[in-house]
């Protein structure tokens, strides 16, 4: 049937030419923030996986800092020290603890404003005191360096250096590991919000989250929220026919059931291996792997 078509003049939509932050990545590795579920049963790989994944990123200088919520560190440290997570940076999965999350994102993009503008401070007093006599600095600024104390001598002031590798805003991650029956999965904790939200926090400087999971839509499982808004998916070996079909039907992929029960199979049928999803992937060829190595289509 033919559509009778009438342009309107100045009507059409212009996205932003400022994108969200995002963590530029090899054209192999996931897009940057994630939203990463693993599923599968206890003592599958799941925390191997997202371990090896944590440590590839970091190599590649995709992240600064991972947080990691769990209450089994400790029987874990040997997995958890191949992503070089930090004791300091352990967490148990208290009802407050994605406040606390929050509030180091959040310090974490002050610090880097801080650095910026102490930079900016910097490097226009020591052009001042190059080219201009003291008398001819604008008093504003005259004051805002003397309450610096960068008058107490006259010699150049060194630009602060960047805490981090690269110069740019931190790159963090949480992973949440057996938190499942914790405090933490209370509605009290927050998680729901968090993980829809977790893009935008710390005035949009975000946080990647990688949640480790023995269900992926069972009862007590992920909440659907976090599935719908779940960008990376590692499913790990499952008998359940009928949670496959569920979660097929709930990716909405362009695959159907019978392929992707096929790939489903070939990726799980080795020990500790997963099929991967990606749900934004840089191609629509690179949709699906087995473990993050092999492409399949």
């Amino acid at each position: 049937m033919d559509i009778s078509k009438t342009k309107i003049s100045k009507m059409d939509i212009k996205p932003p030419k400022k994108k969200a932050f995002t963590i530029e990545t090899d054209p192999d590795f996931i897009k940057l923030h994630t939203l990463c579920l693993a599923s599968g049963k206890r003592g599958g790989g799941k925390s191997v996986a997202i371990a090896n994944l944590i440590k590839q990123a970091k190599d590649k200088n995709y992240y600064d800092k991972v947080y990691l919520i769990t209450p089994t560190y400790h029987s874990n440290k040997e997995i958890w020290d191949i992503a070089d997570i930090q004791e300091e940076d352990v967490f148990e999965p208290t009802i407050d603890v994605l406040k606390h999350i929050i509030e180091l994102v959040e310090s974490e993009k002050q610090e880097w404003d801080n650095f910026l503008e102490k930079k900016k401070l910097m490097a226009k007093f020591n052009k001042d005191i190059k080219t201009k006599k003291v008398e001819h600095i604008d008093e504003d600024d005259l004051m805002y360096y003397y309450e610096n104390g960068l008058l107490q001598n006259d010699c150049n002031v060194d630009i602060p250096t960047w805490k981090y590798r690269k110069e740019e805003p931190p790159k963090l991650a949480v992973i949440l590991d057996d938190t499942m029956g914790t405090d933490l999965m209370k509605p009290r904790g927050g998680l729901t919000n968090f993980c829809i939200k977790h893009r935008h926090i710390g005035k949009g400087l975000g946080i990647s989250v990688f949640m480790l999971v023995q269900s992926y839509c069972s009862r007590e499982g992920v909440a659907r929220p976090i599935r719908e808004n779940t960008t990376h998916l590692l499913l790990f070996k499952c008998k359940d026919e009928n949670q496959i079909k569920k979660i097929h039907t709930e990716i909405g992929s362009d695959v159907d059931l019978e392929k992707f029960d096929s790939m489903f199979k070939y990726a799980t049928e080795n020990p500790f291996c997963f099929l991967f999803v990606d749900f934004s992937p840089k191609d629509s060829s690179k949709t699906f792997r087995k473990c993050f190595n092999e492409y399949l289509n």
